[in-house]
C-alpha cells in the first residue's frame, strides 16, 4: 500500500491533473490509449464547480504510459451553455469523444451530445457535429463492441413526470437506454427507455454471452445498490429494472470484459457509511452472478467532523480507464475533484 495525500493507493500512483490558479477544479477523467500509443483523456472543469455557466471540456495527454501528464488543453467552449466531455472511444478506424452541452439553469436536463473526431491521435479535433441518426438529447457514457461487431454506449436522458417546469418534483428523474452502430458510427438507433422509482443516471453496460447484455444504473438513493436490467437481443429491448446486490454510494462506476471475466470498479459502501471513500476492484467468472475476488485499489481517511456532524470525507471515485491487452495491465483514473491519479493494475492480480 501506498500512502498518498491521505489516500491509501494499492498501487503506485502518478498524478493527472491537479487545481491550480487556472483551472481550479476538474471531473470525469476519461483516458484512452491514441493509435500512436499516447493516452489522452477528457477533463471537465471551468469556473469553480460543476456545473457553472464557464463549464468547459478539456483534454490532457501522457506521452510516457501515464507517468506524466500535460497541461489542460481546450477542446471546446460554447458560447451559449455550459460543455461537458465524458467519452472518448477509440475501438473505430477514427477515434472520436462525446461531449454535452446544457443549459446552466437547468442543470442537465437540457442536454446535447456531439461528435469530434481526431486524425492525429488527439492533438487536433474536428469540428464538432451531431450524432447522425437520433435526437441526442441525452448523455453518452463508455462505449464497448459487441460480439457481432456492433457498438453501443449507454445513454440517460431527463424525463418530467409530474411538472413540467422544474427538475426538483418528487417524480422527476432520468432514464437509461443505450444507442446502438451496426456500421461503424455512420448512423445510430436509441432504444430502452429504463426507469427506476427515484432517480437514476450513469449506466454501464457489459456483454455477458453473444447478445445477452447487463445494464447496472447509479441510484440516487439512500439504499444504496446499483439497479440493473438485462438485454437478450444486443441491446434493441431491455427488462424492467430492479436493485442489484451491488453496494453503491450513488456515483459513478464501470465494468469491463477482460479475457471471458468481467471485471467491475465501484465504490463500495454500506448502508450507514454512504461515501466514496473506498474504490475495489471485483471479478467474475459466472456472469456476474457472484463476485469471487475483491481488490482493493484505494481508501481515504476521513478529515475532522463538519459543522453538520458528518465527517470531512475526501472521495476516491468515478473510475474510468481502459483494458492494455498488449501491457496486460487495467489502466485506470481515479477522480478526486481538485486532483486525478493514474494507477496500474496487472491482469495477473485480477484473472
Amino acid at each position: 500500500m501506498e500512502l498518498v495525500d491521505r489516500i491509501e493507493f494499492a498501487y503506485p500512483v502518478s498524478t493527472m491533473f491537479e487545481a491550480d490558479s487556472t483551472w481550479l477544479f476538474g471531473r470525469e477523467p476519461t483516458p484512452r490509449r491514441m493509435p500512436d500509443g499516447s493516452i489522452v483523456s477528457l477533463l471537465y472543469t471551468g469556473g469553480k464547480q460543476e456545473p457553472a455557466p464557464e463549464n468547459v471540456a478539456t483534454v490532457i495527454r501522457s506521452e510516457d504510459d501515464g507517468e506524466t501528464w500535460s497541461k489542460p488543453q481546450l477542446l471546446f467552449r460554447h458560447p451559449f451553455r455550459c460543455t461537458w466531455g465524458t467519452e472518448l472511444f477509440t475501438e473505430g478506424e477514427r477515434p472520436f469523444a462525446v461531449f454535452q452541452t446544457f443549459c446552466y439553469e437547468t442543470v442537465y436536463a437540457e442536454l446535447r451530445a456531439f461528435l469530434t473526431f481526431t486524425d492525429d491521435s488527439g492533438r487536433s479535433w474536428s469540428n464538432p457535429v451531431s450524432l447522425p441518426g437520433v435526437p441526442a438529447n441525452f448523455s453518452v457514457r463508455q462505449g464497448k463492441v459487441l460480439s457481432d461487431g456492433s457498438w453501443i454506449f449507454p445513454v440517460y436522458w431527463f424525463c418530467n413526470r409530474t411538472k413540467w417546469d422544474t427538475i426538483r418534483a418528487p417524480g422527476n428523474g432520468f432514464v437509461s437506454g443505450v444507442i446502438r452502430s451496426t456500421d461503424g458510427g455512420k448512423s445510430f438507433s436509441l432504444h430502452g427507455a429504463v426507469e427506476t422509482p427515484e432517480s437514476a443516471w450513469e449506466p454501464e453496460v457489459t456483454e455477458l454471452e453473444p447478445g445477452h447484455l447487463k445494464m447496472y444504473v447509479r441510484y440516487e438513493h439512500p439504499a444504496a445498490v446499483l439497479w440493473e436490467s438485462e438485454s437478450f437481443d444486443y441491446g434493441k429491448s431491455w427488462t424492467p429494472a430492479r436493485p442489484s446486490e451491488i453496494p453503491n454510494p450513488g456515483t459513478k462506476f464501470v465494468i469491463y470484459r477482460i479475457r471471458g471475466r468481467h471485471v467491475l470498479v465501484n465504490n463500495v459502501c454500506t448502508p450507514d457509511h454512504p461515501y466514496r471513500d473506498v474504490l475495489e476492484l471485483w471479478v467474475s467468472s459466472d456472469n456476474c452472478a457472484t463476485w469471487e475476488k475483491k481488490l482493493p485499489l484505494a481508501r481515504s481517511f476521513s478529515g475532522p467532523l463538519q459543522p453538520n456532524g458528518k465527517p470531512a470525507i475526501t472521495q476516491v471515485a468515478y473510475p474510468h480507464g481502459f483494458a492494455d491487452e498488449k501491457e496486460e495491465k487495467l489502466y485506470l483514473a481515479i477522480d478526486t475533484v481538485r486532483k486525478f491519479y493514474f494507477l496500474k493494475v496487472p491482469f495477473a492480480d485480477f484473472l
